[in-house]
């Protein structure tokens, strides 16, 4: 053999143990990374149940944890199911029997969870959004986006209902506990020394600037049951989309139970319609009234465009029309009232398009916020930095 092909001959051999030892120190990485993996799973399963659990120490089991499919954690409150004429409110005339809310398609659920704080960005980059307290909330999404944040959460998430939020307003009513919030920038416009962080650190009351407040970080009489557990933010900081319902071209259409399942194409129209107590297709014309038929529209048949739009202060104090049936699901889902001593909130509507809800209010709203407000004057393509939305989860 000649010298030149002993080299080539080390030089294979060499080459093979360097390939061999390559492959086994990446068998031996891969293994490391899994193993690596494995470990930090367990880890975070260990301290999420160990959140979980302490959540629900102290808040005696009216808070828990739950971790969506993209790894985010989320503070729920539970609500339990109740029927409406346990609430003792005969004077509302909800009828008898479970809340809608607590029925999807027909059965009943033992209990929902509802986000305690809005929706926000979280903190983990992994994407979607948290239900966290002491942040700012995720704002600026439209319509169909905010749903989509929502239903990518996994299985049983959702946006909250229209439903879920009058269940919360009644039982709040109900129990003497109807909350307060942010509705003069970044304080209760009832009480200024109820005050929260807002996001540009200005001075509460201060109407310059960004009034807009953390999540949560106002006082205990700004959750639905008057505690730190309760839902919080439901009056002011910022208004929040809901989902199974719209009003299209004046009439009223919803789902007949919270079933967010169900295509938009199969809601329910009802025999209810916001009209206008008066003529007008510009500016503020008045106050809507609800009827069987739209005689005075404030703007084009399919328009989307801003046109007339009609207000009231109190939502409970838009007149009915002679020809109006009463409607009890409207009455238990706070989109009617039988009378005016309801929870507090202002409603504006343009009865012509398709126009989709938000409630609560914003930081500027003042007495026209709060758990009966209702906005039903804008397009599913609206964004806005005062517009955010809260997630909700079937058990």
């Amino acid at each position: 053999m000649s010298t030149t092909d002993a080299i080539q001959n080390l030089t294979s051999a060499v080459q093979e143990h360097t390939n061999t030892t390559q492959n086994f120190l990446d068998e031996a990485d891969t293994r490391v990374n899994q193993s690596i993996s494995t470990n930090n799973n367990a880890l975070t399963i260990i301290m999420t149940n160990t959140l979980r659990k302490q959540v629900e120490a102290v808040s005696g089991g009216r808070n828990t944890v739950v971790i969506d499919d993209q790894g985010n954690e989320n503070v729920m409150v539970v609500i339990p199911r109740f029927d409406v004429d346990a609430l003792g409110l005969p004077a509302l005339n909800l009828g008898t029997g479970t809340h809608p809310a607590f029925i999807t398609n027909g059965a009943p659920r033992g209990e929902i969870l509802i986000g305690k704080y809005l929706a926000s960005a979280p903190a983990s980059g992994n994407g979607g959004c948290s239900t966290v307290g002491g942040v700012q909330p995720k704002v600026s999404l439209n319509y169909d986006q905010t749903k989509a944040l929502h239903n990518n959460k996994g299985a049983n998430w959702h946006m909250m209902s229209v439903h879920e939020w009058a269940a919360i307003s009644l039982w709040s009513l109900a129990n003497g506990t109807e909350p307060r919030g942010n509705t003069n920038y970044g304080r209760s416009h009832e009480n200024h020394l109820e005050t929260a962080r807002r996001a540009d650190n200005g001075i509460a009351g201060d109407s310059s600037g960004t009034g807009r407040t953390d999540t949560g970080k106002g006082p205990a009489s700004w959750g639905h049951d008057g505690t730190d557990f309760g839902v919080q933010d439901l009056a002011g900081n910022v208004w929040e989309w809901l989902d199974q319902f719209k009003v299209e071209e004046g009439r009223i259409i919803t789902t007949v139970d919270n079933d967010p399942s169900v295509a938009e194409t199969d809601w329910y129209s009802h025999n209810a319609y916001f009209d206008s107590v008066n003529e007008g297709v510009s500016g503020s014309v008045g106050e809507p009234k609800l009827s069987d038929r739209v005689v005075n529209r404030n703007g084009d048949l399919g328009s989307s465009s801003g046109g007339g739009y009609t207000q009231r202060a109190h939502f409970s104090e838009i007149p009915k029309d002679a020809n109006y049936t009463p409607n009890e699901l409207l009455r238990q889902l706070l989109i009617e009232s039988a009378v005016n001593a309801n929870v507090k909130g202002g409603i504006w509507v343009r009865n012509f398009g398709s126009r989709f809800p938000f409630r609560s209010g914003r930081w500027s709203s003042g007495s026209t916020a709060g758990l009966g407000a209702l906005h039903l004057g804008n397009v599913r393509s609206l964004s806005s930095s005062d517009i955010g939305s809260r997630s909700a989860f079937f058990v």
